[in-house]
């Protein structure tokens, strides 16, 4: 679709409020079960990724935790069924009753890539690593908490924290995986200086070793005979560089890859592929639109609800839903998705695309029509660039139709999309924007207070609200399931109302997955790699 084309789109869309045509569908299966198939040892499986890798756990990216998940081990991982913590490095842990204390039995005879043995004194060393600031690591916040790490004994490690911390297993789960202490420390590296040596031939517990990387074309990994859980299926794991979305779609066709993540406008080009599945999935993803509370000239603006409840009245999200997902995604009323079906805050608000009311509110903030049809107040016009990244369709679409719904109530919001590492410094590290239009992956777990808390580190935008912060405190110092459910219920009500971003869509993930793969959890491609020691493909 043309930029124009679709800006067409949009502006009808704003005006109707209204469905436009979404393109045929494709059929959405899961693989058959393959219960009765006896697994099969050898073989390569083909991923794609968008960039290059950079094997180093403290800096995310997607693509570099995709092939972390291959080399790593965390303590515990999500489960493929329902996102609940389950053993991986460590087998079964405990808290002390008064829920300040936490003691995690590590598993014996595991040993890393390089054949020394993984203890506790390596767990320390890791999450001491994660928490320290000049790292900047993605997993800081979840870590600020832990006040102290006790090595009892080579397969005993206690962890400590300043008040009772009941959502720290779920965040363990999260990307934080265990790196080589007798490898690592020592070593002077920060947010801007990594451990080269390290990161060209990354050493972990994980089911598949290094193997070969080679800049802008792959990254390999291979099986891991000496695995704690058993040799892998596969020989070998191929991350294969494809910037391009339309040519994985091409390459998973032909085999070239094993699977792709296609957006749905792609999805016609794989109905009728016959060596593929195609599945869609839950996953813990929202889109949105958010605001810099610390902006200089705006910023003052976004601290008013009222504006950011107007804002949420113009934008179009079921519209946005219907045109750019073409219906495979959820209405958000909030961070937490309905995938996550047990802590899914039902009755929350939701704002209605109502254009009218968006004025009538923004008019009683103070703001009147200027000459140009832009909204003015004290003297200034309110007319500001926002940022999304660039080559990811959906978002820019997303974006298009905000800049249009947003104009259609006077405010001059104006769409520039950044290349994404560009867009990644100037929105997490600079904190140089004033909004933007994106999305954030987030833990399986209600406990988002780095997201939404003051001062969280992940809460680019600058939020704060007393009682927000207040009851992410009183969920994260209960423990009794039914007592913690309704705090968060509570909770993301009030950040429902509170529209601290424009919560606009939950995406579904669509997964296009070779017919010959075997042992594919099934859940969202990035907790399916946590089982790939499972996978297996299948004779042609």
């Amino acid at each position: 679709m043309t930029r124009r084309r679709f800006l067409t789109g949009a502006s009808g869309l704003a005006v109707a409020g209204t469905t436009l045509g979404a393109g045929p569908a494709a059929r959405l299966i899961g693989p058959a079960g393959a219960a009765a198939e006896e697994p099969r040892r050898g073989g390569a499986f083909k991923i794609p990724v968008t960039a290059n890798v950079v094997p180093w756990p403290p800096i995310g990216l997607i693509q570099n935790l995709m092939v972390n998940k291959s080399l790593f081990n965390g303590l515990v991982r999500y489960s493929p069924v329902d996102w609940s913590p389950q053993p991986d490095l460590a087998e079964r842990w405990e808290t002390s009753k008064d829920g300040l204390t936490w003691t995690f039995h590590l598993k014996d005879g595991v040993r890393w890539h390089d054949g020394r043995p993984f203890t506790a004194d390596d767990v320390k060393w890791t999450l001491q690593m994660y928490a320290d600031p000049k790292v900047n690591s993605i997993l800081r916040g979840n870590l600020e908490p832990v006040t102290g790490i006790e090595v009892v004994n080579p397969t005993t490690i206690k962890l400590a924290t300043k008040q009772p911390y009941s959502s720290l297993v779920e965040l363990l789960c999260y990307l934080t995986f265990m790196l080589p202490r007798h490898l690592l420390a020592g070593q002077d590296f920060n947010r801007a200086k990594f451990p080269e040596a390290f990161i060209r031939n990354p050493v972990g517990t994980g089911p598949f070793k290094f193997g070969e990387h080679v800049t802008g074309d792959h990254f390999t990994v291979v099986a891991n005979d000496r695995y704690h859980e058993g040799r892998p299926y596969l020989d070998s794991v191929i991350f294969k560089i494809v910037r391009d979305l339309n040519s994985t779609i091409v390459q998973v066709k032909t085999g070239e890859l094993d699977v792709a993540f296609p957006t749905v406008a792609q999805l016609p080009a794989l109905a009728n592929a016959p060596n593929l599945y195609l599945i869609e999935r839950g996953l813990m993803d929202f889109r949105f639109f958010g605001y810099n509370y610390n902006d200089p000239r705006f910023g003052k603006w976004f601290h008013d609800r009222a504006v950011r409840q107007a804002f949420a009245h113009a934008i179009n999200s079921k519209g946005i839903i219907q045109q750019v997902t073409h219906g495979k995604a959820d209405r958000s009323n909030g961070p937490i998705p309905p995938a996550l079906k047990g802590w899914y805050p039902h009755g929350a608000p939701v704002f209605d695309y109502d254009p009218d009311r968006a004025r009538k509110m923004l008019g009683e903030a103070g703001f009147k029509a200027g000459p140009d049809g832009v909204l003015v107040k004290d003297g200034q016009r309110f007319a500001f660039p926002f940022f999304t990244d660039q080559g990811q369709p959906e978002r820019e679409q997303t974006a298009l139709i905000v800049q249009q719904n947003l104009r259609d109530v006077g405010v001059d919001a104006r769409l520039e999309t950044l290349e994404f590492n560009n867009y990644m410094t100037r929105e997490r590290v600079e904190h140089n924007f004033v909004a933007v239009a994106f999305y954030y992956v987030t833990p399986a777990t209600p406990d988002q207070h780095s997201y939404w808390q003051t001062g969280g580190s992940t809460n680019e935008w600058g939020y704060s609200n007393a009682d927000v912060d207040r009851l992410f405190q009183q969920g994260l110092s209960t423990f009794d399931a039914d007592k913690r459910r309704a705090i968060y219920d509570r909770l993301y009500k009030m950040i429902a109302e509170e529209q601290p971003v424009n919560f606009i869509y939950h995406p579904r993930e669509i997964q296009a997955l070779s017919k010959r793969v075997r042992g594919w959890a099934r859940t969202d491609y990035r907790d399916a790699l946590l089982y790939l020691n499972r996978v297996w493909i299948a004779p042609s």
